[in-house]
């Protein structure tokens, strides 16, 4: 399943893109990425989408395509994961919240392709836990508050009191920052120096918030030396294109290169949150520091329509995906779910554009299904378009308001095309009867407020399909075009 790549191109700020490449489409925050054998594996924070911890494999780092995914069941809130692989076993650790608190948990699978197993709890709270092995062949994991347990062989349960072993990098208190937030801690060897790499200065605020710092060690347990021109990566003011730069995970290419996979928003597009970039890194003085120049690795594919079988589909906080939609190439059923989107977990797709329009055919299955198109952050901010035998319907922010006197008779059949603009950050709509004859939807949105600065969340405002009321909705001829 191919996954669609955004481009690089520089858009007037300061030219990044010689040495920055955006490698995933949409919102894919805090990588982390192993490498085993000639191909590279690339897990993200899935937070409440199901199904979660999706991974993607490459052989070249730069076009991604889908793997599988280690959750298929809603396990709370999950954060910044780790994958990695030891013994030729794939593990992925992650952090989740849920109802029944914080704690740290472990998948594993002999094949990045799954099957993954159940979730094993380690009773460790925290944030996003890193694997760590030392000298002696002795499995840790590593804390963001730089504490590491000790682990036993099978990497499946904590054996021990923790020890506490680096404390970040203290950062200037003139700088703009949203707070110190020491998080993401990545350990790599390279020579004889363990590299560590720690996200500081919070995930969102000022665009100059969000850094990699470096700091090094002859083990794994310190004393760790800051490197001296701190911080590795960092976004030095809001004129450059990414904003909120961090969350570094680095990796080694089978001909000794590196590189260092981040995160970060784009300058007047955070409503598409924290997307995956990648930066080379090289060996000086005893340090790894950012490469500049070009990047020698092939482009990114650039996709402009995408169709159903494109995506790796996601729903929010629901237990299981194939519970409620059934995607086939050609054709998805949808059954029907709440009186809005706040209540109705529609079905999410991913994009980096700047302007796009999604178009489908969506068709009423029994007299009270409802169905649409939605901008779709969370429960408490949406916002869209849709229809019901009765009208139009306008979601907006958890309220569905219709207008009876549009569309009438062919609301009545059961049956629309619909098709939803979004230009940078404005939303409007159109419907047809027949899918070539287009009326406008006579609503619009401004939502360029709508992100994790705002209105918290750590999410992004993503493109969906909802269906609401009784019944099921039908959906063909779906489309997502990029038209920027």
């Amino acid at each position: 399943m191919l996954m669609p790549v955004g481009s690089s191109a520089s858009d007037g700020f300061a030219d990044e893109s010689r040495n920055t490449v955006r490698i995933l489409e949409g919102d894919n925050s805090d990588p982390s990425i192993v490498r085993h054998g000639d191909a590279y594996y690339l897990v993200h924070s899935s937070f409440v989408y199901t199904p979660g911890l999706v991974v993607y494999k490459s052989y070249d780092l730069v076009n991604w395509t889908y793997c599988s995914t280690a959750l298929n069941h809603f396990a709370g809130d999950v954060w910044a994961p780790d994958i990695v692989v030891h013994n030729g076993r794939f593990y992925i650790y992650f952090p989740t919240l849920s109802s029944h608190g914080k704690t740290s948990m472990v998948t594993w699978a002999d094949s990045p392709e799954g099957p993954w197993s159940e979730p094993v709890d380690l009773n460790v709270g925290g944030i996003d836990p890193e694997h760590v092995v030392d000298g002696d062949g002795r499995r840790w994991l590593l804390m963001s508050s730089g504490d590491m347990y000790p682990l036993t062989a099978d990497g499946c349960k904590i054996s021990g009191k923790p020890v506490s072993v680096y404390k970040g990098w203290p950062i200037p208190e003139d700088w703009d920052i949203e707070s110190f937030s020491m998080e993401g801690l990545n350990v790599k060897k390279v020579g004889d120096y363990y590299y560590m790499f720690a996200a500081e200065g919070g995930t969102a605020g000022p665009p100059t918030s969000h850094m990699v710092v470096e700091a090094r060690s002859k083990s794994v347990f310190g004393p760790w030396e800051n490197a001296p021109f701190n911080p590795l990566l960092r976004t030095q003011s809001r004129d450059e294109r990414w904003w909120s730069k961090g969350h570094g995970s680095v990796v080694d290419t089978p001909d000794g290169r590196l590189f260092m996979i981040f995160h970060a928003y784009e300058n007047g597009f955070q409503t598409l949150g924290r997307q995956t970039l990648l930066r080379e890194l090289e060996l000086k003085d005893g340090w790894l520091r950012l490469k500049d120049g070009d990047i020698s690795l092939p482009s990114p594919a650039v996709k402009r329509v995408w169709g159903i079988g494109d995506f790796v589909w996601q729903t929010c906080r629901e237990n299981d995906i194939r519970e409620r939609f059934d995607i086939k190439p050609g054709k998805i059923v949808m059954k029907s779910k709440g009186k809005s989107p706040a209540e109705g977990s529609p079905l999410l797709a991913r994009t980096s554009a700047h302007k796009y329009e999604i178009e489908a055919c969506l068709t009423l299955k029994g007299d009270g299904a409802s169905a649409g198109l939605v901008a779709y952050y969370d429960e408490r901010f949406h916002f869209g378009y849709g229809f019901s035998r009765d009208g139009l319907l306008r979601y907006r922010r958890g309220q569905v308001s219709r207008a009876v006197s549009k569309c009438s008779e062919a609301c009545r059949t059961g049956r629309l095309w619909l098709r939803m603009r979004s230009d940078h950050d404005v939303l409007s709509a159109w419907y047809s009867a027949d899918g070539k004859t287009w009326h406008k939807f006579p609503w619009g949105f401004e939502v360029s407020g709508v992100h994790h600065n705002t209105v918290y969340g750590f999410l992004s405002l993503r493109p969906g399909l909802y269906a609401g009321g009784d019944g099921e909705v039908e959906v063909t001829d779906f489309k997502l075009t990029v038209t920027d």
